[in-house]
């Protein structure tokens, strides 16, 4: 409740920045919009202004939160093309020049949906392409059982991080292995109530994007660690509260994303070196997905898994997976051929 309130304090210092007409979108859009979204839309919209107050003549020397809706209606197309090529020029990445295109977009929907403007100029505004790659980072098997052994044992850690390794090692074994069990967002690993878990049924409601409800499922091994951490909080708090957050720091506050994303880039780095630095909470997400296809080939299940709202989404595990499956075609022959090599050199 007090991270959510800290958001919404965020949003509103923004709204304090930004035209009049920002504040119905940040604020009034409905449930359907997280905090999180909501903050990262401000920030959006706050680049944006800045640009129009020094590139655009008719807002030159203008303080943004003095631009009416009616001088707003002067952004054509074209100021958003320039706005999205000094982004790009400036070396960001495609995703990232795509990222803004979008949050523009929907403001701008937004504004035509409700009449206040009469079009959105995005629509014919430079497009973003983003080029797709078959490849997806991830972990496979193997490296998630070496992730999984540095997390429980703290090999490959420091003196300075083993040092706190055995207070919090029930906690992020359990963590990590939910992550990896369920392919989960790290925002909805985060939103966690000990109260949204069924131990029984081994699954936990967790918040999709958008604000849906499902119930997502674990294995017997991810419940019997989640156990033994809740266990191991109940011993220096008497009794857990159901509404407590899962996953907590020592002071029995909610674990932050930031949190789950530095102890993940821990882990990965001191158990896998060279690809750790680029594991994140997202990559946990891509292992599951790789997995769980590579063993079950249904695109229909990894969908429903993963919170996915259109296939295409998913389609990219699929090929990815399809992709490995062609450049290892000829792996068991090889090593079918070495070994009849090696029995062919062997002495009588």
């Amino acid at each position: 409740m007090l991270e959510k309130e800290n958001l919404t304090k965020k949003i509103m210092a923004f709204c304090d920045k930004l035209p009049e007409f920002c504040s119905p979108f940040l604020l009034e859009t409905g449930t359907e919009m997280a905090n999180t979204t909501r903050l990262a839309y401000a920030h959006e919209l706050d680049w944006f202004f800045e640009y129009l107050v020094n590139y655009k003549p008719d807002f030159c020397d203008m303080n943004p939160v003095d631009i009416s809706l009616e001088e707003f209606k002067k952004v054509n197309s074209q100021d958003i093309s320039r706005y999205l090529t000094i982004i790009r020029d400036q070396g960001r990445a495609e995703r990232t020049v795509a990222r803004k295109r979008a949050a523009l977009s929907r403001f701008f929907n937004y504004l035509t949906a409700n009449r206040l403007l009469p079009f959105n100029p995005v629509t014919a505004a430079v497009k973003v392409k983003i080029h797709q790659s078959d490849e997806v980072l991830h972990l496979d098997m193997q490296e998630q059982v070496r992730f999984l052994d540095a997390v429980d044992s703290g090999d490959g850690l420091t003196k300075r991080q083993l040092k706190h390794h055995e207070r919090y090692r029930v906690r992020d074994v359990a963590l990590i292995t939910l992550l990896l069990d369920t392919g989960m967002r790290v925002s909805e690993l985060h939103a966690i109530d000990i109260a949204d878990l069924d131990m029984d049924a081994c699954s936990v409601m967790i918040v999709r994007k958008g604000g849906n409800m499902q119930t997502i499922y674990f294995s017997d091994e991810t419940r019997d660690l989640i156990r033994e951490y809740l266990k191991q909080r109940e011993v220096s708090n008497n009794k857990l509260d159901k509404k407590s957050p899962l996953f907590v720091t020592n002071g029995e506050k909610r674990l932050s994303i930031r949190a789950i994303e530095v102890l993940v880039k821990k882990y990965a780095m001191s158990s896998i070196p060279g690809k750790g630095s680029k594991i994140s909470p997202h990559k946990m997400r891509s292992s599951f997905a790789m997995e769980f296809y590579a063993e079950e080939k249904d695109i229909l299940a990894l969908q429903r898994k993963l919170g996915h709202k259109n296939i295409t989404a998913t389609n990219i595990y699929a090929k990815a997976t399809d992709k490995k499956m062609r450049e290892t075609r000829s792996v068991l022959s090889e090593k079918r051929k070495a070994q009849r090599k090696n029995g062919d050199e062997l002495p009588e």
